[in-house]
């Protein structure tokens, strides 16, 4: 066993013992809340068996012993105790009047747990008896209540006090062996009395006789005094050493008489601060220094006032009551004069009373407010000492003595006590430091740690600065140093609440230390426990990795509770139990980490044990932990888990692990087996596989009588969709087997067949072996039941390869070559060519080739898109011909890498598991994406090589390069505009016009590359010696654009001719100018506008003897054809015309018509008026009709409506005749 097991239980760790549940400890206050018992509960309750579903490894959560007692905080402490017993603490249970704490011993075996009586002394009030816990493995235990109630005076303090118990319970011994009693404060009182002349005799007397009311209430020990009176001189009467050189002090008034005089009260304050407190009239450095002024009136005839003086006792830490007698005082002013005088607040020390027999009303009062003084701080003191100590909030057994811890020592700076056998106990802290230690909690929690024979002493502090820090103590020249410390990083963490020291390895030394943080907070999770490696000497302490619990609990207390359990699994390592009460709504839970190396514990726990699957009431389960005894009997250790108001026993299951074996026989597969000739499938005996397995355990109950259910699955050529080889007993793939196994080898045989033809022979078939196994329940444990290792591996593969047709030597000597070509392409034009097909031939003219692979190495633009499957053939014997094999294609895996190098890429083609027979030849096409953009120069370079795992080296034939000349598509369009000159007519009277023509050009890039590109238009200039169109050209977009001209001769010469087929002047017939305009570079999308403009003369058109001509100017985008081609079918937009219309109209004389005109009119009218003469129309037939109408009148008998008459014959005014 390990020193820590021999000094503490080796195995029970520390724990957060401030909260657990609705226990809180209220570390500062004096006023603790008690809570009372809930219901009642018997002496010896039997355990009760639970049964909960819970998976993990390796504790039994199935089955646990549950011990359940009514006792208050019953599980708030659990430890195991003489490998039988589980001793537990109930820190709030009410045994009797002022006796708070109970403590219990369970057992396994006998299912009970006893109440263990103990002697309590009538001193220890309310302790909490059983708040922390610890024992070493046999003999001691060690029981601590920290919350002794100790009254003094008016304040009540908090002390602890602890019991060792043998191996029977019996007291042996109790630490501290006594309480101390009430702590003594060391005060120098100086009385500064009125000894003025406003004073009766009698009124003083009485005034004396209050002082020594108050000494002898005050007198003690640790208390001095000194009396000065005052008037308009100054007097002592004794100071504090002739007080503590007589042996009656109170008799040293009986010689005090009154001065009289004036009031110089500011003047003998300063005296009693210059000589009474001062070392040489015996006032000590670190007490206590009081002041008490007792006065009848305001100062007089003082020529210091208080400003002066009270400045000087705030410096010299002197407090100050002011007593003021006599209705002078009920004056403002008066009043104001006893506030300066006193110390802040005033109204706790200053007094005003009517008369001087009203002083005895006060005295109780300034009694009690000098006892209160005790406890408060001064610049010289500080508030408590030993007052609140706490002794056994921890504890922990050292090869030394108990070590108990003292968390309010010296105002909460914390600390704690060693007790070595008969010697006087040692106090531990960082005093010596000058180390801000307040509020730190230093001893909160305690562990010890053994390094090279030396042990050292840990103690945590979870509240320094707030995060907490942990220090480690060692022996120097018999003072307990520190020698390293690790701080902790969030506030309110409290890391160091709990500590645990690891030896991983059991040797005796320890490794690591385990420190809980339970209130770390993250958003998911709450708590952790930082992995420390002990620091070696003069280094730096550091904590390597921390552990966590599960994610969702944010209140969760992971690290509570700490302890080793041991080896649990077997392999040599100490395990861990880390415990997490607030998990699950405060139901709590248990993790178990595995040691992984001697300085790493693994970050995964390998079981989680939740409450709520062992007991759905339990609370607060794993506020307590204890491990590594084995209290069933059983071999294996067990873990003891504290919870509120129950105790649980979790028992280790054995650990089995599992080896396995496979053998072949034969060893290979024969060829004869599995090549076919065409596509015969047959069925064909493989051989024979047989399966060993053997059990053994991994846990040391060396018990012989494990057995375990094995399930085995034997796989053949797992994840292949078609398998190559099947078991003869099922007909498939796949084979199960359940066996009843005990700790020895078994073995099966299986026999393997081949189905049908294999395609694949040179991977080997593999066969997996994969198994389950369940323990069988042990009768003589109770059931307990064993289990498989967690980290066992649960399959096994082996492989059956195929034999190599390699001769006799068995090294296959393959004679690889290849060669490839461009099918039906002679030229690669990128960007019309959008794929480049390679048709490559690989040959094997020696033995068969293993792993072949063909690697293409092509330039940047080229990527690799498809590979075609390959056909196989074989050279016949006889005409050494090669005719295709009878089995399907062979398909082609293809992968391609960068080589950053060269700026190339390749592509590596295997066919994988085939074989490439010798004497055989595959041929297969290769597909390429070239880019558009690709920039390939003018030659395409492609190499090849083809390779085997054969091991045979390079070759000539194993090489093969091949180029392809390259062009680059463009796509260059050139057009006429629609804003030019179209249509032109003039007549015969104006050939010696001359008009402005305009022909527009328009040229564009619509490929994806910029081009050097040459514009050529051909414009008819003359025809036949007579100028036809002087032209220029223009092209304002393009400034670096160079237009060059020459002059073309007609390549016909008869114009009538060629004017009679078609009326088009051209430069077929007429001389022409050839403008070249040259442009470096034409960008993509590029669009440029060229302007043919110049005068058109209209002469020339009489030699076509035509009416209508056509003026046709020419254009065309020439580039390098060489490096340039343009897109197939696109040709005819690399040449474009522009058209005008000429036309030539006659004009007409309109004099003759006019005069014809004329001269047919007046014909005509001649003609019109003759025949009207001819017919009467100019005739007069006036006088005829008065004639006729006079005669009518005359012959008739008179006029019957003369009125009528008169108005239908017209008058002869109306008839513009002459009279």
């Amino acid at each position: 066993m390990s020193p820590e097991s021999r000094a503490s239980g080796g195995i029970e760790c520390g724990r957060e013992t401030r909260e657990s549940g609705a226990w809180e400890m209220r570390l500062r206050g004096v006023g603790r809340k008690v809570v009372k018992r809930e219901g009642t509960f018997s002496k010896a309750s039997r355990a009760s068996p639970v049964f909960a579903s819970c998976l993990g490894f390796n504790l039994d959560a199935e089955k646990p012993t549950r011990f359940h007692m009514d006792g208050a905080e019953f599980g708030h402490s659990v430890v195991q105790y003489g490998g039988s017993w589980v001793v537990v603490g109930a820190p709030k249970e009410i045994q009797a009047t002022n006796q708070i704490g109970g403590l219990y011993k369970c057992g396994y075996h006998t299912g009970m747990c006893e109440s263990i009586s103990l002697q309590v002394p009538p001193e220890a009030v309310n302790m909490s008896l059983g708040l922390s816990l610890t024992a070493t493995n046999p003999s001691w235990l060690l029981a601590c209540g920290p919350t002794v109630h100790h009254i003094c005076r008016e304040n009540t303090y908090l002390t602890g006090l602890c019991f060792l118990l043998d191996s029977s319970f019996r007291q042996n011994q109790n630490f501290p062996a006594a309480q101390q009693g009430c702590p003594r404060q060391d005060q120098d009182i100086v009385f500064l009395i009125d000894g003025s002349g406003s004073i009766t005799y009698t009124d003083f007397e009485k005034m004396l006789a209050f002082v020594k009311a108050v000494m002898s209430q005050l007198q003690q020990s640790s208390t001095r005094f000194s009396l000065m009176q005052f008037s308009h001189t100054f007097r002592t009467h004794f100071t504090f050493n002739d007080f503590i050189s007589t042996s009656s002090p109170l008799r040293l008034l009986d010689f005090v008489n009154q001065l009289r005089g004036s009031t110089r009260t500011a003047s003998a304050i300063k005296h009693v601060i210059t000589e009474l407190f001062t070392t040489q009239k015996g006032a000590r450095k670190d007490a206590t220094k009081i002041l008490i002024v007792i006065t009848d009136g305001r100062k007089e005839g003082d020529r210091l006032d208080y400003g002066d003086v009270i400045p000087m006792a705030e410096a010299a830490g002197i407090i100050r009551y002011a007593i003021g007698v006599g209705q002078a005082f009920y004056q403002a002013q008066s009043r104001q004069e006893l506030k300066d005088i006193a110390s802040s607040p005033s109204r706790e020390y200053v007094f005003s009373v009517e008369n001087f027999d009203a002083l005895k009303d006060i005295q109780n009062q300034l009694k009690e407010k000098i006892f209160a003084i005790e406890g408060t701080e001064t610049p010289s003191s500080s508030s408590f000492e030993l007052e609140m100590s706490q002794e056994g909030f921890s504890a922990v057994f050292t090869p030394d003595g108990p070590v108990l811890g003292a968390v309010g020592s010296f105002g909460w700076s914390g600390g704690a006590f060693l007790y070595p056998p008969n010697t006087r106990p040692t106090f531990i802290n960082m005093s010596q430091e000058n180390v801000d230690m307040r509020d730190s909690y230093l001893g909160y929690s305690t562990a010890v740690a053994f390094w090279k024979g030396v042990h050292s002493l840990i103690l945590g502090a979870p509240r320094h600065q707030h995060t907490g820090k942990v220090v480690i103590f060692t022996q120097e020249a018999r003072h307990w140093r520190p020698k390293s410390e690790v701080r902790g990083t969030q506030i309110g963490s409290y890391f160091g609440a709990s500590l645990c020291s690891v030896d991983m390895d059991r040797d005796d030394s320890t490794d690591l230390v385990l420190i809980g943080a339970p209130h770390y907070y993250e958003q998911t999770r709450g708590g952790q426990v930082s992995v420390c490696p002990v620091p070696g000497v003069g280094s730096r302490w550091q904590c390597e990795a921390t552990l966590h619990g599960e994610q969702g609990h944010p209140w969760g207390r992971f690290g509570a509770a700490l302890t080793v359990l041991g080896d649990v699994n077997g392999d040599d390592l100490a395990d861990v139990a880390i415990g997490a009460p607030g998990e699950e709504e405060s139901r709590g839970a248990v993790y178990i980490f595995h040691g992984a190396s001697r300085l790493e514990i693994s970050p995964s726990p390998s079981q989680r044990i939740s409450a709520s699957r062992i007991f759905p009431r339990l609370q607060y389960f794993g506020q307590s932990l204890s491990g590594g005894q084995d209290l069933t009997g059983d071999g294996l250790v067990d873990l003891a888990v504290g919870s509120k108001g129950h105790l649980l026993l979790l028992r280790t299951r054995p650990i089995l692990r599992m080896s396995s074996t496979i053998q072949f026989t034969p060893t290979e597969i024969s060829r004869s087996v599995f090549e076919c000739q065409g596509q015969v499938t047959r069925e064909q005996t493989l051989g024979t596989a047989t399966v060993c397995l053997r059990t053994y355990e991994s846990s040391k109950t060396q018990r012989g009588d494990l057995q375990s259910i094995v399930t085995f699955d034997l796989a053949l050529d797992p994840g292949r969709l078609s398998p190559r080889a099947i078991f003869k007993e099922t007909k498939t793939q796949a084979l199960t087997k359940v066996r009843t196994l005990g700790l020895s080898s078994h073995c099966e045989p299986v026999t393997l067949l081949l189905p049908a033809c294999v395609e694949d022979s040179v991977t080997p078939i593999t066969l997996r072996l994969n198994f389950s196994l369940v323990g069988v329940p042990i009768p003589s444990l109770q059931n307990l039941q064993p289990m498989l290792a967690v980290d066992e591996q649960t399959y096994f593969t082996a492989s059956l390869p195929f034999e190599k047709n390699c001769g006799a030597d068995h090294i296959c000597q393959d004679d690889l070559g290849i060669i490839f070509g461009f099918p039906d392409l002679k030229t690669l034009v990128v960007g019309s060519n959008l794929e480049l097909s390679v048709a490559v031939t690989v040959t094997n003219d020696g033995e068969d080739s293993y792993g072949t692979t063909i690697t293409l190495f092509y330039p940047v633009g080229l990527s690799f898109r498809r590979v075609a499957e390959a056909q196989v053939f074989l050279r016949t014997e006889d005409t050494q011909q090669w005719q295709q094999q009878g089995r399907h294609s062979l398909h082609l895996m293809c992968d391609s890498t960068p080589d950053r190098s060269q700026g190339i890429w390749s592509t590596s083609c295997s066919s994988r598991h085939v074989i490439f027979r010798g004497g055989s030849q595959m041929t297969f096409l290769v597909t390429f994406d070239v880019s558009p953009k690709a920039e390939l120069g003018d030659r395409l370079l492609l190499r090849a090589r083809v390779s085997s795992e054969n091991g045979v080296p390079e070759t000539r034939k194993t090489t093969f390069q091949l180029e392809l000349p390259v062009k680059y598509a463009v796509y260059t369009v050139i057009s006429s505009h629609d804003q030019f000159t179209k249509y032109l007519n003039f007549s015969a009277s104006e050939k010696s016009r001359v008009s402005v023509v305009e022909h527009r050009f328009q040229v564009n890039n619509l490929g994806q590359r910029d081009l050097p590109v040459s514009i050529n238009f051909r414009v008819p200039t003359e025809l036949k010696g007579e100028t036809v169109w002087t032209v220029m050209v223009s092209h304002p977009q393009n400034p670096s654009t160079q237009c060059y001209q020459n002059r073309l001769k007609p390549t016909q010469f008869d114009l009538l001719t060629h004017m009679q087929k078609s009326p088009v002047l051209d430069c077929s017939i007429a001389d022409c100018l050839h403008f070249r305009c040259d442009i470096p570079s034409l960008g993509i999308q590029d669009e440029l506008d060229f302007i043919l403009k110049g005068n058109l003369s209209f002469g020339w058109i009489s030699q076509t003897l035509q009416k209508k001509v056509l003026l046709v100017s020419e254009a065309e985008i020439s580039f390098d054809t060489s490096v340039y081609s343009q897109l197939p079918g696109q040709e005819a937009f690399l040449r474009a015309q522009a058209k005008t219309t000429l036309e030539m109209y006659e004009v007409h004389n309109p004099v003759p018509l006019i005069v014809g005109s004329s001269v047919g009119g007046l014909l005509l009218l001649a003609l019109i008026t003759a025949v009207l003469y001819k017919a009467g129309f100019f005739k007069r037939q006036y006088k005829e009709m008065l004639a006729e109408a006079n005669g009518q009148f005359a012959s008739g008998n008179g006029n019957p409506n003369p009125q009528v008459t008169q108005q239908e014959l017209p008058s002869p005014s109306s008839l513009n005749l002459p009279s």
